[in-house]
């Protein structure tokens, strides 16, 4: 087994509804708005923690404004539906082999 990297953060499990698609969405109509560095989904959450907790430089994080909502519940539901597919289609890969 390979051990794990200090500069490595390990992966943690956590159960997210249907708000995950369109937590992505936000991040996409946001773009780098959302957090300085960039959209990714991981990065905006260990963003949110650092602030919840209080930490030193650490900032409130940006929300999408109202009048975008419309696009992200649409490009949620878009995003939810490529998700679905890509399991089915996997499934279906993994019972003819």
């Amino acid at each position: 087994m390979t051990p794990r990297k200090d500069t490595h953060t390990p992966p943690r499990q956590v159960r997210i509804g249907d708000e995950w698609y369109e937590f992505q969405a936000a991040l996409e109509e946001m773009g780098a708005q959302a957090v300085a560095n960039g959209s990714e989904r991981a990065e905006n959450l260990r963003n949110y923690i650092a602030w919840f907790l209080r930490k030193p430089g650490s900032t409130a994080p940006r929300r999408p404004d109202a009048d975008m909502l419309p696009d992200i519940q649409a490009r949620g539901a878009q995003i939810k539906q490529e998700a679905e597919a890509k399991a089915r289609s996997k499934a279906a890969g993994a019972r003819t082999t």
